[in-house]
C-alpha cells in the first residue's frame, strides 16, 4: 500500500511526506441527491441499460453484449462522480514520539558490577560490539546505543520518532531523532557521555520529559538505569504520573542486583625519603563493599622481590565506612625501593586492579643536615634547636649572629658566622632562616642563599620576626625568595589580650596538600589538635600571596586589615622549596605536651623542605596537581614547572599530559604556558569518573623517568553508598505503567515490545477536486468513445 499511495502522491501532485510523517485520506463528496433518489437512480438506470441493449444487440455475441453495456454503466457512474463535487483530502500526521534516557549519574561507573557470569559475559559483548573495554553500567548501557551505528535506535524510528535523554540530577536532552542520518550525527554526543552530578534524581528526571511532551505524551519511554535514587521522589512514584499519561515505561536494569564486592587501598602516604633503622610509617585508607565483619590480610612488600615485609590482620569495617590505617617497618638496608601496600583479594571481588598502590622511597644512612640561623636567642631559636639537637635524623648546625665569642667553644653546634664558602653552604640540606639581620651577609652571600635554592635543590624556611624578616629584605635577593608580596599595609600585629589571641587557620592545602601538618594518624584527630593548640600573639599581616605560591595556613582577619593573611606559606623556587612562617611563635604549642605537637610539625617539615636535595635527582621539570583527592566532578589543577628551562626553550613548546586511571583507559591534555611565568605551564582535566590516577609528563621528552604525580576521584557517599541495581524498583516501575522490564540477557527483545502508538496529526492539505480532475474527464470521454466505436463495428447505430 505504501507504494499505491506514494504513486496517488505523484498523480494528484500532492507534496511527499518529509522524516518521521505520514498522510492520512479521506473521500468526501457534495451529491446534491439524497441517498435513496441515487440508489433509484442507479437502479433504474442499469435496467434501462441492459432492457435497451437486449432489444437492440440481439444478434451480438453475449460477452459483447455485456462489455457494452458495462461501458454505458462505467460512462454513467463517471458523470455521477463528476456531479456530486468529489474531493480528496489529505491530513498530515507525524509518527508518535518515543523517549529513550540514560541514566548518568555517579552510581553507573561502578567498575566490573556484574557479578552473575552470564550477564558479565553480554555485558562484554556489547561493550566489543561498540569498541569499548570498561565494564560500568554507564558503558554498557551507552553500547546498547551505539552498537551496530545505532541499529537499537534505527529500529526505533521504524514507527517513532526519538528524542534521547541523560539524566543525573535532571534530565536534558541529547538529541532529537526523526531519520536515520539523525542517529549518525546523535552517536558522537552519546559516546562521549560522562557520569555528571553528586546526585541521582530519577523521579524527578522522568516527570519532567513527561512535562515536556504533555501536548503529546510519547508512545513508551525506554530507561537504562541502575534504579538508584538517592534525592527526591522515588522513580516508583513518578511512575504512577506516566500511567495517568497512559505511558509505558521500559526499564532496562543495568548493573547487578547483587551488591559489588570490593576491597580498594588508596591514598597511600609516606615520606619519599627514609633513614636505615628508622621506622617507616605508611598511612593509607581501606575501604570495602560487601564485606563487612570479614577480616583480610593487608601486606607491605617490596615490589622488586616481592618479599612480604609486614602483614597485618584486618576486620572490614561497614560499607558505608572508610578505614584509615597505617603499617609500619623498620628498614635496614640503603637503596631505592618501591614498597607496595596490598590488601588480600577476596571471591567475586569485582575490581583486583585497586588492590594494591605502590610508593617509591628513598632509603638513606645519611642524616638530614640543617642550618638554623638567627640574630638572638628568641623563643623559638632556643626550643627549636633542643628539640633538632635531640633528633637523631638531623645534623643540625646553628648560627646565633648576636653571640658572644664564648658562645662557639661552649656549644658543639654554633658555627662562628655564616658560611662564607658556597660549597659550605651548598653542604647543608634545608637552612632555617629566622630573624636575620643582612648587615651580616654580604650581597654575594645572600645570591649564594638564593643559588642553594634555585639550582641547588635546598630547602629554606623563613621564620618572621619583629626586627628584620621579611619587612627590611625588601629590595635584597632574598625578597625574591619570599612566597609573599610585601604590600604596602604589610605589618606586624600583636595581640593585646587573650581575646585578641589566634589560631592559625589551616586551609585545604594545609589539610590535603601537605603532610607536615599530621599530629596524629587520622585526619579527624587532626583537625581535632589542631583546633585545640594554644593560641598566638604575634604575627605578620596584610602580606599577599605570590602567583603559584599557595597557603597552608591563614591568620584570621583582624581589625587592621578585615582580610585573611597567609601566615605559612610555600612556592617552589626553581629545584627547591622555601616555606615562609609569618610567626615565630610555635613554640608555644609545648604548653602541657612538651615537644610532642612541636617536634612532630618541625621533623615532618624539614623533611619535607630536604627531600628534593636528598633525592639527587637532577629533576627537568616537577609536576604538581592542587590536592591529592577529589570529588568526581571537581576539574584537576595540574602544573608543571620547568626548572630546566632548555625543555621549553621553543615559544610554540607544547606540554602534554597522561592521565591513566588505574585499569582504566588513558586521557591526554595540553597544558597552557603562564604569561607572566614563562617556566610554567598549567591545564586542567574535567569530568573524571571515581578511580586512582597516575598522571605524567609524556611532552617535551625526559631522559630518565618524566615527572608524574598521582591522585585519587572519589564520588560523593550519597552516591555510592548504594551500589547494586535496584530491580525490584525497576519492575515495579514496569508494573505501574504496563511496561515491561528488561536485563542484558533479552535486550534484544526490547524494540518488539514497544507499541507503535497513534499518528499525530500535523496539518491538513487543501482539497484535491477529483471531478473536475483531468483524468476523470478523459475516463468519461474514454468510455463514451470506447462504446461507440464497438456500436459503429457490430452496426448498432
Amino acid at each position: 500500500m505504501t507504494h499505491f499511495y506514494q504513486f496517488l502522491e505523484w498523480l494528484l501532485e500532492i507534496p511527499p511526506s518529509g522524516p518521521g510523517q505520514g498522510t492520512s485520506w479521506r473521500y468526501g463528496s457534495d451529491f446534491p441527491w439524497a441517498d435513496w433518489v441515487l440508489l433509484l437512480f442507479l437502479l433504474a438506470a442499469i435496467a434501462f441499460v441492459v432492457v435497451v441493449y437486449r432489444r437492440d444487440a440481439v444478434g451480438v455475441a453475449p460477452w459483447k453484449r455485456w462489455l457494452l453495456i458495462a461501458l454505458r454503466l462505467g460512462a454513467i457512474a463517471v458523470l455521477l462522480f463528476m456531479l456530486s463535487s468529489a474531493f480528496l483530502s489529505v491530513d498530515r500526521t507525524g509518527l508518535p514520539f518515543a523517549v529513550v534516557i540514560l541514566d548518568n549519574s555517579p552510581s553507573m561507573t561502578v567498575t566490573d558490577p556484574y557479578q552473575e557470569e552470564e550477564l558479565r559475559k553480554q555485558a562484554r559483548e556489547l561493550l566489543r560490539e561498540a569498541g569499548d573495554n570498561e565494564v560500568t553500567p554507564l558503558n554498557v548501557g551507552k553500547a546498547i546505543l551505539l552498537r551496530d551505528e545505532g541499529e537499537f535506535l534505527k529500529q526505533m524510528l521504524e514507527n517513532h520518532k526519538l528524542r534521547i535523554y541523560k539524566i543525573s540530577g535532571a534530565a536534558v536532552e541529547v538529541a532529537e531523532c526523526v531519520s536515520p542520518a539523525d542517529v549518525d550525527e546523535a552517536l558522537p554526543r552519546l559516546r562521549e557521555l560522562e557520569a555528571e552530578g553528586d546526585r541521582t534524581q530519577l523521579g524527578k528526571g522522568l516527570r519532567t520529559v513527561l512535562n515536556e511532551l504533555r501536548g503529546a505524551p510519547p508512545s513508551a519511554i525506554v530507561l537504562l538505569t541502575d534504579g538508584i535514587t538517592t534525592e527526591g521522589e522515588k522513580l516508583s512514584a513518578a511512575a504512577v504520573f506516566a500511567r495517568r499519561k497512559g505511558v509505558p515505561v521500559f526499564p532496562v536494569g543495568l548493573g547487578d542486583s547483587e551488591p559489588v564486592r570490593d576491597l580498594e587501598i588508596a591514598d597511600v602516604q609516606v615520606d619519599e625519603v627514609a633513614f636505615v633503622n628508622d621506622p617507616i610509617t605508611f598511612l593509607y585508607t581501606l575501604s570495602s563493599r560487601g564485606y563487612k565483619g570479614k577480616r583480610v590480610s593487608v601486606t607491605l612488600r617490596d615490589e622488586a622481590t616481592g618479599r612480604p615485609l609486614k602483614t597485618e590482620r584486618i576486620t572490614l569495617d561497614s560499607d558505608e565506612r572508610t578505614q584509615k590505617l597505617e603499617l609500619t617497618f623498620t628498614p635496614h638496608e640503603v637503596g631505592e625501593f618501591d614498597f607496595v601496600v596490598e590488601v588480600q583479594q577476596l571471591p567475586k571481588e569485582a575490581n583486583r586492579d585497586n588492590n594494591r598502590q605502590v610508593r617509591h622511597v628513598s632509603v638513606r644512612k645519611e642524616r638530614i643536615r640543617v642550618l638554623l640561623v638567627d640574630s638572638m636567642p628568641r623563643y623559638e631559636f632556643k626550643f627549636l634547636k633542643t628539640l633538632l639537637e635531640r633528633e637523631k635524623t638531623i645534623e643540625l648546625k646553628t648560627v646565633l649572629q648576636d653571640a658572644d665569642p664564648d658562645y662557639v667553644e661552649e656549644d658543639r653546634t654554633a658555627l662562628q658566622h655564616f658560611p662564607v664558602n658556597e660549597d659550605d653552604l651548598f653542604s647543608y640540606d634545608v637552612i632555617i632562616f629566622g630573624d636575620v639581620d643582612l648587615t651580616f651577609l654580604t650581597e654575594r652571600m645572600q645570591q649564594a642563599l638564593r643559588e642553594f635554592v634555585n639550582s641547588k635543590s635546598g630547602g629554606l624556611m623563613l621564620i618572621a620576626g619583629a626586627d628584620h624578616n621579611p619587612l627590611k629584605y625588601r629590595g635584597t635577593p632574598l625578597e625574591d625568595l619570599l612566597p609573599i608580596e610585601l604590600a604596602p599595609e604589610t605589618a606586624y600585629f600583636t595581640a593585646k589580650s587573650e581575646e585578641e589571641s589566634f589560631r592559625p587557620q589551616l586551609t585545604i592545602d594545609g589539610w590535603k596538600g601537605s603532610s607536615i601538618f599530621r599530629f596524629t594518624d587520622n585526619e579527624l584527630d587532626d583537625r581535632q589538635v589542631w583546633n585545640n593548640l594554644p593560641r598566638m600573639y604575634w604575627a605578620l599581616e596584610g602580606a599577599l600571596l605570590k602567583r603559584g605560591a599557595v597557603a597552608f595556613a591563614v591568620l584570621p582577619p583582624t581589625d587592621a586589615t578585615g582580610d585573611e593573611s597567609p601566615l605559612i606559606a610555600m612556592h617552589r623556587y626553581g629545584s627547591g622549596k622555601v616555606l615562609f612562617h609569618g610567626t615565630d611563635e610555635t613554640w608555644r604549642w609545648r604548653f602541657r605536651v612538651g615537644d610532642l605537637y612541636l617536634g612532630r610539625y618541625w621533623v615532618q617539615a624539614i623533611r619535607y623542605l630536604s627531600r628534593s636535595k636528598l633525592l639527587g635527582r637532577d629533576r627537568g621539570a616537577e609536576l604538581t596537581t592542587d590536592r591529592r583527592e577529589y570529588e568526581r566532578g571537581t576539574p584537576v589543577q595540574f602544573r608543571a614547572n620547568f626548572l630546566d628551562d632548555r625543555l621549553i626553550s621553543a615559544p610554540d613548546t607544547k606540554v602534554t599530559v597522561v592521565v591513566q586511571q588505574q585499569g582504566g583507559p588513558q586521557r591526554e591534555i595540553e597544558l597552557k604556558r603562564l604569561p607572566r611565568a614563562p617556566v610554567i605551564f598549567e591545564g586542567s582535566l574535567p569530568q573524571t569518573v571515581a578511580g586512582t590516577y597516575h598522571a605524567f609528563i609524556s611532552s617535551p621528552p625526559f631522559e630518565e623517568a618524566p615527572p608524574s604525580v598521582d591522585f585519587r576521584v572519589v564520588s560523593p557517599l550519597g552516591e555510592m553508598r548504594t551500589v547494586k541495581m535496584d530491580v525490584s524498583e525497576l519492575t515495579n516501575t514496569a508494573k505501574i505503567t504496563s511496561g515491561a522490564y528488561h536485563s542484558l540477557t533479552d535486550i534484544d527483545d526490547l524494540v518488539a515490545a514497544i507499541p507503535a502508538g497513534h499518528p499525530v496529526p500535523l496539518e491538513t492539505e487543501e482539497p484535491k477536486q477529483l471531478w473536475n480532475f483531468w483524468l476523470t474527464l478523459a475516463a468519461f470521454a474514454g468510455l463514451l468513445c470506447t462504446e461507440w466505436i464497438l456500436r459503429k463495428r457490430l452496426r448498432l447505430l
